[in-house]
């Protein structure tokens, strides 16, 4: 089940944000090694304090957090605009009220998923961004990514438009763009029923 939070649902629901700060911190700082901030052994930064974020998070039937996305209106201070800027030689300034920046894109490391690895969580999450940009008026998303990523977006039925390739000493970075159809929503629904309908054979 996809969720969509707000700031303003950090009272109602305390757990749930709790779960998904400490997931972020089990990906971003323990795994991947970021230079993020982490407090109590949570990672948040000045966009979830200071900013008006919305946030999709995959939650199984016990409401346990298995992935969460970020989404900054490019009308607002984003991070391509400020932490990632010089990750590129020339300035990727994108901003407009039917763009949003995608973040922290998170799946943590293996919990007890049963069918629903971290690709199937991973097509869930994007499916949930999709349907709500369209339900939005949400028309592009915005986001940085690793070219590794390319694959699995294609596998998942979704792929940027890339914009811009990092620096060489920045790593193999790219900022892309998504546009939020019906027809990038009915392909990813078709590919991941059909590798839920394999793997529920398999098991058979």
């Amino acid at each position: 089940m996809i969720i969509k939070l707000s700031h303003d649902d950090r009272i109602e629901h305390p757990a749930l944000f709790d779960q998904m700060f400490r997931s972020r911190a089990a990906v971003f700082h323990e795994r991947l090694g970021w230079e993020v901030t982490v407090e109590g052994g949570r990672e948040m930064d000045r966009y979830d304090e200071e900013a008006d974020p919305v946030y999709l998070v995959a939650v199984d039937d016990d409401w346990r957090v298995l992935g969460s996305l970020r989404l900054l209106a490019t009308t607002e201070p984003t991070m391509l605009r400020s932490e990632f800027a010089h990750f590129f030689d020339d300035a990727v300034d994108v901003a407009a009220p039917t763009i949003w920046e995608c973040t922290r894109f998170c799946v943590p490391p293996a919990l007890d998923r049963s069918a629903r690895n971290a690709s199937t969580i991973s097509a869930e999450l994007l499916i949930g961004l999709c349907e709500l940009c369209l339900a939005s008026g949400i028309e592009y998303v915005l986001g940085v990514y690793e070219t590794p990523m390319t694959r699995i977006y294609a596998r998942i039925g979704w792929s940027p438009e890339p914009l811009a390739l990092a620096r060489p000493e920045i790593g193999d970075i790219n900022v892309g763009i998504w546009e939020a159809t019906p027809a990038a929503l009915s392909s990813m629904r078709q590919r991941l029923s059909a590798r839920m309908r394999g793997r529920r054979e398999l098991a058979a």
